[in-house]
């Protein structure tokens, strides 16, 4: 009997994934790896409660790079990958020697993997009816065999004026270890909630969902850097693994792979070859270059016209110093982007060179799912929405567990109409970012609103207001949904609220971003009701 299609039970994540990983290595799929890619995809999908969303339209577009206009009935690319899918599972089932405990089973006419326990005897059953029936809870991260928040490192250097270099090693840290399919990384943003923080271990896992918790310090005197990292097991505050890093400055960039290598090597994590080719790219050799960058960074995450003027000029100085730092370029257009967008800057041609700086961090280095976010960016903007749209899904594609990869895909999915996808990756990305953010309300209330689903868009948008006073979005969305469902009095108490909050200045109102052009003239009409637009 197959234990998991026995009502309360569900499988064994890390025994499933450990079968799993046998059957991608073996000789049906080693030189596989579409194959591969979408076996794991299904499985990871299957396992997280997705099942539903496994449909001809959404395999295309998010595992076999087709656009939006995909059409699964007249491009037979799902069909056919899926039926040599098939074929590859019956081979190894057929050929193989190994005493699998689980079997992972694609029966016709559907995406769902059966995954059959193989010491019972019973019918195999979907794992997603295994999820729906079971009175166990599952935990949200069980698309990943392991899950981890890279917690703020300590400046240990006694100088408040290092602690920029220090956030700086966490961010990067944060970075290379989302780059890997095995491992969940909750978001800079959920992470950095806990600065500072004398929460115990078991708390913090439990709010961002994750299993392993890293922290360290850092400790930069001169031109040598010490950095201390200890991997800490939520659930009991057991310390895993603990390990001292000194370099030159100079060799920062191999220290920082170095400690993210000791953290995959701790956490026991397999490395596909593809995988291991992703740590050893430094981005410059220019320190200088790199600490202008990292000074740039904490202060934009300020998110004030003062902060944002200064990143801007740390940007350009790191390009001035390294004009090959494909990192410090696809920064420098996010910030000009930003300014341009919340009218910090007027400056009519800094959309143009944002996309221009994009474009040359990507000629710089074409791994950088960074640079293709903000190449997308610049072009939500420009209102070219099918190049907008091409460029989130190649950040997505090389970093699909990064965030702000599948954010910023998302507000462009939604600015463009395509509200079902939006609503997808949007949701995907909360699983990364557990602590809400007025702008991720944004995105979520934005693909709620294109969806035509009003009321759920008011109660989002209500939230971020509440958040963030100074996140105009929130608040002018709030005003037009409220307006379109005919709630004019709250809508003018709304608008009174933010007016005030804005000084009465309609100048300081950000720029829209449709790019498809029906929303877009409805919402003029909508803005027009408000009066928040002179």
């Amino acid at each position: 009997m197959n234990r998991q299609s026995q009502k309360g039970e569900a499988p064994n994540p890390a025994l499933v994934y450990e079968c799993l990983e046998r059957v991608l290595s073996s000789p049906p799929f080693e030189k596989s790896p579409r194959q591969q890619d979408l076996l794991r995809y299904l499985v990871k999908e299957t396992l997280s409660g997705n099942a539903e969303r496994l449909k001809g339209y959404t395999l295309g577009v998010e595992l076999f790079g087709r656009g939006v206009d995909f059409d699964p009935t007249t491009d037979a690319i799902v069909r056919v990958e899926v039926g040599r899918l098939r074929t590859k599972l019956r081979e190894y089932y057929t050929n193989s020697n190994q005493a699998d405990a689980v079997k992972f089973d694609l029966p016709k006419g559907g995406y769902v993997i059966y995954i059959a326990l193989l010491d019972q005897q019973q019918t195999p059953q979907p794992v997603a009816q295994a999820i729906a029936d079971s009175s166990v809870s599952w935990p949200s991260s069980m698309a990943h065999e392991v899950t981890l928040a890279v917690l703020p490192f300590t400046n240990m250097s006694m100088d408040p004026e290092q602690d920029y270099f220090v956030d700086g090693i966490t961010d990067n840290l944060i970075y290379e270890l989302s780059k890997l399919s095995s491992l969940l990384v909750v978001s800079r943003q959920s992470s950095f909630h806990y600065r500072g923080t004398t929460k115990p271990s078991g708390e913090i896992g439990k709010a961002l969902g994750v299993a392993y918790l890293l922290e360290g310090g850092v400790q930069r005197s001169n031109q040598r850097v010490r950095v201390t990292a200890n991997l800490i097991s939520a659930n009991n505050g057991n310390h895993i693994w603990s390990q001292r890093f000194d370099s030159d400055m100079q060799d920062i960039f191999a220290l920082q792979d170095e400690v993210a290598l000791n953290v995959v090597k701790a956490l026991q994590i397999r490395l596909a070859p593809a995988e291991a080719e992703l740590f050893g790219h430094e981005g410059t050799t220019n320190i200088e270059a790199h600490d202008a960058l990292l000074r740039g960074m904490e202060r934009y995450w300020k998110y004030t016209p003062k902060h944002l003027a200064e990143a801007r000029a740390y940007y350009v100085k790191a390009v001035e110093l390294d004009t090959s730092y494909a990192a410090a370029h696809a920064w420098l257009t996010r910030t000009y982007i930003f300014q341009w967008t919340m009218k910090w800057d007027t400056g009519l041609d800094l959309r143009e060179k944002g996309l221009a700086h994009a474009q040359k961090a990507i000629e710089l280095d074409n791994k950088l799912a960074f640079a293709y976010s903000m190449l997308g960016y610049a072009h939500m903007w420009l209102k070219h929405g099918d190049e907008a749209i091409a460029a989130g899904r190649q950040a997505v594609a090389l970093d699909p567990n990064n965030y702000e990869s599948l954010h910023f895909l998302s507000l462009t999915l939604g600015a463009a109409g395509h509200g079902e996808e939006a609503l997808f990756y949007i949701e995907k990305a909360q699983r990364y970012n557990p602590h809400a953010s007025p702008s991720y309300e944004f995105t979520l209330g934005l693909a709620h609103y294109v969806l035509k689903n009003y009321d759920k868009a008011i109660e989002i948008f209500k939230r971020g207001c509440a958040l963030s006073a100074t996140f105009p979005p929130n608040h002018v969305f709030l005003c037009t949904t409220l307006a379109l469902m005919g709630k004019n009095e709250e809508m003018l108490t709304s608008r009174e609220i933010f007016l005030s909050i804005m000084g009465g200045d309609l100048t300081k109102l950000p720029h829209l971003m449709w790019i498809d052009e029906e929303l877009n003239a409805e919402y003029q009409k909508l803005i027009q009701i408000t009066g928040l637009y002179p």
